[in-house]
């Protein structure tokens, strides 16, 4: 009998990138199960359908609940994630945590919104007195962004869970210290391909459409996804610099929102980058992989990690880019002959600079990090495969019972 499955997770046009991520996939899971997509749709009539999955909301989902075979919930810390928490809070089955922690999110649907009760009462469930304490500094307005990496809050999920799926073996061990018992899959994440309307475009045209330097003209360095300070938006500024002072051809494009208020505008102008730095704001996946098409180097820099694998990162290698990310989380996993590590403990800008030197001088070893990526890309970041191991954790979940948990306030 084929597998029924309801699959939850936000959609395009949503700016998330698990919503990407769900849109490269459900088609491919379709051909393997019955498969509906639950999402809300964040403009009215622009949720893009995918023609071999019924796209569904939310209500019709609890109305359907009993039909399926197995749920897989897709979490992230994301704001467009938070249907996918209220849904599986209620209705547990698959949960696949795409981040380890899930501060940021609860953070969000709480105390964002003035509810510092239910804030405390989550904080206070995992972390007893400290959570106590965290919740009563927040609500007075002394609190951290770093607090969010250090308590995760994502045990009353995880234990509730009839199965678990992550993207590393870090996240997975780490699973199973806050929810033993509890299956936990890793399913490395995929490598998305471009859109078919720039699918065949080579590096010196993508740069034309941009209107970027061509390839004698300009060594192109790309930093891809949202600007964060987690995103190490100094290290790679100042790495640059130092690296540019070495090269007069060299450009760094950042691609992605600036979260960091003014502070990106003020390291450009710091060190004295004007005209060197192109930053571009949020871009649509045609203009994405156009900017990651056209560049020679693409930098991921993570510290602290709230445990996630960077679908950026897994795009640039299906690109044959050479890469260069923290030696940290799920980026050590990365073998280090497809991809350049930074240590984290160090001093990031000079060791990111010589990483950046050495590729640029060395168009060899260039060209063979390149090759290697793709071929990394082409066997544990393969679509198909990440596809068929979801059926599988969710064919086998369908005789498992959901943990007996405590109630989570909605």
């Amino acid at each position: 009998m084929t597998l029924r499955l309801a699959w939850v997770s936000p959609l395009p046009p949503a700016a998330s990138g698990i919503a990407d991520y769900s849109f490269e996939l459900l088609p491919l899971v379709a051909q393997l199960a019955h498969v509906e997509a639950v999402a809300v749709a964040v403009r009215p009539r622009r949720l893009r359908m995918l023609p071999e999955v019924e796209v569904i909301d939310p209500r019709a989902f609890v109305r359907r609940i009993d039909a399926y075979d197995a749920v897989v919930y897709h979490l992230g810390n994301n704001p467009f994630h938070e249907f996918v928490y209220r849904l599986a809070v209620e209705h547990p089955g698959v949960f696949v945590f795409h981040d380890f922690s899930l501060h940021h999110l609860i953070s969000y649907i709480t105390a964002t919104r003035g509810d510092y009760a239910g804030y405390r009462e989550r904080l206070i469930d995992e972390y007893g007195a400290t959570g106590a304490r965290l919740s009563m500094l927040r609500a007075k307005g002394i609190y951290d962004e770093y607090e969010k990496f250090l308590f995760p809050l994502n045990a009353h999920m995880a234990r509730r869970a009839r199965s678990l799926v992550v993207h590393s073996e870090d996240v997975r061990r780490r699973m199973e210290e806050i929810a033993p018992g509890v299956p936990v899959t890793v399913i490395s994440h995929h490598a998305g391909a471009p859109p078919a309307s720039v699918a065949g475009v080579t590096r010196e045209a993508a740069r034309r459409i941009l209107g970027l330097p061509g390839e004698d003209e300009a060594f192109l360095v790309g930093h891809f996804g949202f600007i964060t300070r987690p995103k190490q938006p100094h290290a790679v500024v100042a790495g640059f610099a130092e690296f540019a002072a070495r090269r007069a051809d060299a450009r760094l494009l950042m691609v992605g929102a600036d979260y960091t208020g003014r502070g990106l505008s003020r390291l450009i102008e710091r060190h004295r980058l004007g005209g060197r730095v192109r930053s571009t704001g949020f871009a649509d996946l045609v203009r994405f992989y156009l900017y990651l098409k056209a560049v020679d180097v693409v930098v991921n820099l993570r510290y602290p990690s709230a445990g996630e694998s960077s679908g950026t990162v897994a795009r640039a290698l299906a690109e044959g880019r050479a890469t260069i990310v923290s030696n940290l989380g799920s980026f050590a996993e990365i073998p280090r002959d497809v991809a350049l590590k930074v240590e984290v403990d160090g001093d990031q800008a000079s060791e990111l600079a010589d990483h950046l030197s050495r590729l640029a001088e060395d168009p060899v070893l260039r060209a063979s990090f390149e090759e290697r990526a793709r071929t990394f890309a082409r066997s544990v970041l393969d679509p198909r495969r990440c596809a068929r191991l979801y059926v599988e954790v969710a064919q086998e979940s369908r005789s498992r019972s959901t943990p007996a948990v405590r109630p989570v306030a909605s």
